[in-house]
């Protein structure tokens, strides 16, 4: 009888643990399992991201802060999405410039990132068409290709435009320069849709014929300049 009382005295003696450590523990482990979730997706829609979310809600109530805020970094609409979809542009650029140079192509092609969030890509002509025609040449497609696999396959919206000089042009196919200018932007697009599987929801053409020039109409060299392709990116 004395051995079990002083056996249940040096049980009494043990430390005892406080009762908020009890909380403290099960919030730690619902802590560590809500970032582990969140880890383990690398895309997910806002909305079954908050319907998941309301389980934990209450769990953590204690905590007395909104754990799914009206915008969160899962929202493409956010400015850090946008941020880091901006990063993964430039990269683009980047590797854009250095196939410019490495094809001696700096006199033909240029393409810059503007402020609004837009990519701007100008093509000259010659680059693309014969004289007073509109059909693409097959030779320089892979520039196209190119520019459609860095930059359009994530775009919300892309503009092709065609330009022209003031050279007037009358033949049965082209009355104006208007007619031949939209259409090399549509061969363009048509290339990007047909070819690259490019959303066409998201692409639009325009013709500017001579009416949008880079500079004066005073000479070969300038014309030369205004005879452009244009693609604008809006990331």
């Amino acid at each position: 009888m004395s051995n079990k009382r002083k056996q249940a005295d040096d049980d009494n003696d043990l430390p005892s643990s406080p009762a908020w450590m009890a909380t403290f523990s099960d919030m730690m482990t619902l802590l560590m399992c809500f970032f582990i979730l969140i880890m383990s997706f690398s895309t997910m829609e806002l909305d079954k991201f908050k319907m998941a979310m309301g389980s934990l809600k209450g769990a953590f109530g204690v905590l007395g802060v909104q754990l799914v805020p009206e915008q969160s970094w899962f929202s493409p609409s956010t400015p850090n999405a946008f941020a880091v979809k901006q990063r993964s542009v430039l990269d683009h650029l980047e590797k854009m410039r250095s196939i410019i140079e490495k094809n001696n192509l700096q006199d033909k092609v240029d393409i810059q990132m503007q402020e609004e969030g837009e990519v701007f890509v100008q093509i000259k002509d010659n680059m693309l068409f014969m004289p007073g025609q509109a059909d693409l040449r097959p030779n320089y497609t892979k520039l196209l290709e190119v520019i459609a696999k860095l930059f359009l396959v994530d775009a919300t919206h892309v503009i092709v435009e065609g330009h022209t000089d003031d050279v007037p042009i009358h033949t049965a196919k082209y009355p104006s320069n208007w007619e031949l200018s939209l259409d090399r932007a549509l061969s363009v697009l048509r290339y990007f849709v047909n070819e690259q599987s490019i959303n066409p929801e998201k692409m639009s053409a325009s013709g500017f014929g001579e009416h949008s020039p880079l500079v004066p109409n005073t000479s070969a060299e300038n014309r030369a300049k205004n005879r452009r392709v244009v693609i604008r990116v809006r990331i």
